[in-house]
C-alpha cells in the first residue's frame, strides 16, 4: 500500500514533552511501544530513502519511504513473523524488494546496524494524528512531537497553534529518527 506522508515534527526537551503529555493526557487515544529495525545501504542514503521493519504488538510491517514533492511516498507491507525473518536473511521477495532491486540495491548488501524503540502517545485531531514520541537508541534518549496531517496548509497552521503555548519555534522538520540514530551510530563507531 502506498500513501503520501505529510508531517511536521520537532524535537522537544524532556520537560516540554512531559508538559504536552500532561496537557493532552485526556485526549490520548493510543499509547504503545514500537521498535524500528533500520536497514542501510550507500544508495539508500544517497537517494534519501528510508527502509525499516516496524514491530508493534507482535505485528510486523516493512516500510520504504522515498522523497516525493517535499514529502514522503510511503510503501507499507504487513509481514508475518516468518516473512520478517526471511527479510533479515535477505530472502524475501515482495513489492519493496522489487523496488530496491530496480534501484540497484541488492538485498544481500543491506546492513542492519541499529534499532530504535519508541513509546508513542497518539492524539487524534480533525487535521490528523498528533504523536508524542519518547525514543531510545544506541544509548541515546530523545523526545519528539510529530503531526501527520491530511492537508498540508491546514495541518501546518494547526501545528503552529499546537506548539505556540510552549514557545517552540518551527522552521522545518527536525532530522528523522533514522537520521538521528545513524548519526549516533557513526559517532559511537568513531569512538571505538
Amino acid at each position: 500500500m502506498q500513501q503520501l506522508e505529510i508531517e511536521y515534527k520537532i524535537l522537544l526537551t524532556h520537560q516540554i514533552f512531559n508538559q504536552i503529555l500532561e496537557d493532552y493526557h485526556d485526549a490520548i487515544t493510543k499509547d504503545y511501544i514500537q521498535t524500528n529495525d533500520y536497514f542501510t545501504h550507500p544508495l539508500l542514503s544517497q537517494k534519501k530513502y528510508m527502509l525499516r521493519i516496524r514491530t508493534k504488538n507482535n505485528q510486523y510491517e516493512l516500510t520504504l519511504k522515498r522523497p516525493y514533492q517535499n514529502h514522503q511516498l510511503e510503501t507499507n507491507i504487513p509481514l508475518t513473523k516468518k516473512e520478517k525473518d526471511l527479510f533479515f536473511q535477505f530472502q524475501l521477495k515482495n513489492e519493496i524488494t522489487d523496488i530496491l532491486e530496480q534501484e540497484g540495491i541488492p538485498l544481500h548488501e543491506l546492513a542492519h546496524l541499529f534499532s530504535l524503540t519508541t513509546h508513542r502517545y497518539d492524539i487524534l485531531l480533525p487535521e490528523g494524528t498528533l504523536s508524542l514520541d519518547e525514543n531510545t537508541y544506541l544509548h541515546q534518549h530523545d523526545y519528539e512531537l510529530e503531526f501527520e496531517v491530511h492537508h498540508e496548509k491546514k495541518g501546518y497552521q494547526q501545528f503552529l497553534k499546537i506548539i505556540e503555548p510552549y514557545h517552540l519555534q518551527y522552521t522545518h522538520n527536525c532530522p528523522s529518527k533514522v537520521t538521528r540514530a545513524f548519526e549516533a551510530y557513526l559517532k559511537s563507531s568513531h569512538q571505538k
